[in-house]
């Protein structure tokens, strides 16, 4: 049963409920006095224990402190309204990417791009402030009408080379020294945007399980499924920074951000100046995309004998 949203939130009134997490639902409010719009995100009863409001609180001095193009500011909280605790930040009026992680709605891979550069740039901002996001995936990160692409829901954010007070995350994009509650840097997060870009060009996980055990497993023991499984002849370039950012142990994987978006940079470099189309067979099967590869080898074969003909009957040109 879907639950109505609030009428008010503290000076705030509520237009309608624009997402719903866990811990928290997150709602389009209108302040009172100013008439600003922002997004209010309020946290649900049940999760008011001091582990949950510790994270509320680092959200917030940490969504205060952050001043980037690519971060979702945080500008106000408080914690002893009667009806749970809630904190109010810019409205970023865009779509977030779990909207466009299924294989039948994969993003144009130059958009992908342009999302994952800009995401690694607010990344490596935050790490220049000691900061390890722990909850980089899809849901979090908003694309703009713009194309500006945003991070939110800092959470779970903990210090350098801290644990953490429990281990929290998405099990999907989470690294395997997070996943076993050890103390973490940016390789963390590293590892999370490999599993993010690799979900929104394939539209799946990087590993295949039936439940969160096998899941755990996987991530702790098996190498993730190659790119090119769901999709063929992808740019083998993109295809080795998802793998090294994604590698078991943080020492094989790129040491900080700027190792990272150097060679992030190169191979986004190549794609957007090739003539291969990178697109054409995203969103089909493997079937489909072998059917694809094997019309487009017999008409590339079917051009050149064509031309070779031409030529050959017709040496002078005339």
């Amino acid at each position: 049963m879907t639950r109505s949203p609030p009428k008010r939130i503290g000076k705030y009134s509520i237009v309608r409920q624009l997402g719903d997490g866990a811990t928290s639902r997150v709602y389009l409010g209108m302040r009172d006095d100013s008439l600003n719009i922002v997004a209010v995100k309020k946290f649900n009863k049940v999760f008011q224990s001091d582990v949950h409001k510790n994270m509320f609180l680092t959200e917030v001095d940490l969504g205060k402190k952050m001043q980037h193009k690519n971060i979702v500011h945080v500008m106000e909280a408080h914690l002893t309204e009667q009806t749970g605790a809630y904190l109010v930040m810019e409205f970023a009026k865009g779509v977030s990417l779990d909207q466009h992680d299924n294989s039948e709605k994969l993003l144009p891979i130059k958009i992908v791009l342009s999302i994952i550069e800009q995401i690694a740039n607010a990344l490596r901002y935050a790490a220049g402030l000691g900061i390890v996001h722990r909850d980089v995936k899809p849901a979090n990160i908003i694309l703009m009408p713009d194309g500006t692409a945003k991070l939110t829901d800092f959470g779970c954010a903990v210090p350098t080379q801290e644990p953490g007070s429990a281990v929290a995350g998405s099990l999907a994009y989470m690294s395997p020294e997070q996943l076993e509650g050890q103390p973490l840097d940016q390789r963390a997060d590293i590892y999370s945007l490999g599993a993010v870009m690799y979900r929104l060009v394939t539209g799946k996980n990087t590993f295949e399980a039936d439940n969160q055990f096998d899941a755990r497993i996987a991530i702790l023991n098996f190498p993730i499924v190659p790119v090119e499984t769901y999709r063929r002849n992808f740019p083998g370039a993109l295809s080795a920074v998802i793998e090294r950012a994604m590698k078991k142990s943080p020492d094989e994987r790129y040491a900080n951000w700027d190792e990272f978006i150097h060679d992030f940079g190169q191979a986004a470099h190549a794609i957007r100046m090739s003539d291969d189309d990178a697109d054409l067979q995203r969103g089909f099967s493997m079937s489909t995309q072998s059917a694809m590869s094997y019309r487009r080898v017999e008409d590339d074969q079917y051009s050149r004998s064509v031309f070779s003909r031409s030529v050959l009957s017709n040496p002078s040109g005339s």
